[in-house]
């Protein structure tokens, strides 16, 4: 009687951070095959995702505390881009009589063919994907899909924004994860003042938005995240930047107080799920300002000055202001930040100027 061989599920990802979600999929992948061993791959530095400021070796603490499966670091320790084929490569030549599943979900299987190398992958492997209940995974692949699932509705982006904002994330995450993560301080969560400041911001964003007919959504995301890189270093601040295609320029370099507000809409848009560039580039003005200014970017550089945490000596008159007449509020604070400025013996940002030029042309 030929002997049974070795059932293998390969179960990789970000996992930034690993959630009850992934350790509900994990099971029903090991049940539903009926596998021997689940190996628990965290990324090491993923083709199509790039983990920012956790590394790898905290996400497989995570992946440790999460899974009571077998935790792997064969892609966290090796050196460059990491791709899941050679993943299949190194375990089929550890485990040469293994059957090997490869483990993936419904999003992911709508992209497989966008992976590297995904011909050989196929090869190397079974790869099985899960169906969500009502939503049939539409391909032409030789995957083995399984179906009667019920995903947890959590995502990881989803987590990154609830523990930037200082949200009770314990019933998504596993207790000895949480744990770890709070100890850590991982996903750079805002100070209570500074969540609070959000919060604020996003309120008068919202009822600017009201006031002059702009899209409250929109607004009130843009309020609540603009600050979400404000804790980076400036080398984090320039790194993120750089990596989003939007480089500080010289004068952004000397004037470290204003860049944050570019950093957070290149880390909204790589690690918090922003996908909207109106958004993203309320985000990114809010503390200049610029030539051609959109109405919702002028929102929230206003709500930004004039929430309701605010307490400078003219922060009323320029609540004012704002509930008048948009432009004149703009232009009293762009007035004040010069002022500032000048006592300082410094210039206001390129486009400040030129947006205070504008508006005075008007």
């Amino acid at each position: 009687m030929q002997e049974a061989r070795e059932k293998i599920g390969i179960y990789g990802g970000s996992f930034n951070p690993p959630h009850l979600g992934h350790l509900h999929a994990a099971r029903f992948f090991s049940e539903t095959l009926r596998l021997d061993r689940v190996m628990i791959i965290p990324a090491g530095i993923p083709p199509l995702k790039n983990p920012c400021g956790v590394s790898g070796e905290d996400r497989l603490e995570l992946c440790h505390r999460t899974f009571p499966f077998e935790v792997s670091d064969i892609e966290v320790k090796r050196s460059g881009v990491s791709y899941t084929v050679d993943t299949l490569r190194e375990i089929r030549a550890l485990a040469p009589g293994a059957e090997l599943f490869l483990l993936i979900g419904t999003d992911q299987a709508e992209a497989f063919t966008l992976w590297h190398s995904w011909e050989e992958i196929l090869r190397l492997c079974t790869v099985c994907a899960l169906q969500r209940d009502g939503v049939p995974l539409q391909t032409d692949l030789p995957l083995r899909v399984l179906g009667g699932f019920s995903p947890l509705e959590i995502s990881s982006t989803q987590l990154r924004r609830r523990l930037l904002l200082g949200e009770d994330c314990s019933s998504w995450l596993a207790l000895a994860a949480n744990a770890y993560i709070n100890e850590k301080r991982l996903y750079h969560p805002l100070p209570p003042k500074r969540v609070r400041h959000s919060r604020c911001v996003a309120e008068a964003a919202d009822a600017l938005a009201c006031r002059y007919g702009a899209e409250r959504v929109k607004a009130y995301e843009a309020g609540l995240l603009h600050d979400c890189a404000k804790y980076f270093s400036f080398e984090e601040q320039e790194a993120l930047c750089t990596q989003y295609g939007t480089p500080f320029t010289l004068y952004e370099r000397t004037a470290r107080g204003i860049c944050h507000a570019f950093a957070g809409a290149a880390y909204a848009a790589m690690e918090l799920g922003v996908t909207d560039e109106e958004v993203l580039s309320a985000m990114r003005w809010h503390t200049t300002g610029h030539a051609g200014m959109t109405l919702l970017e002028e929102i929230v550089f206003v709500a930004d000055l004039i929430s309701a945490d605010r307490e400078y000596p003219d922060v009323e008159r320029v609540r004012k202001l704002a509930g008048v007449n948009l432009h004149a509020a703009s232009k009293y604070i762009l007035e004040f930040i010069f002022t500032k400025l000048e006592k300082r013996g410094k210039t206001a940002h390129p486009e400040s100027l030129a947006w205070y030029q504008e508006m005075r042309e008007l």
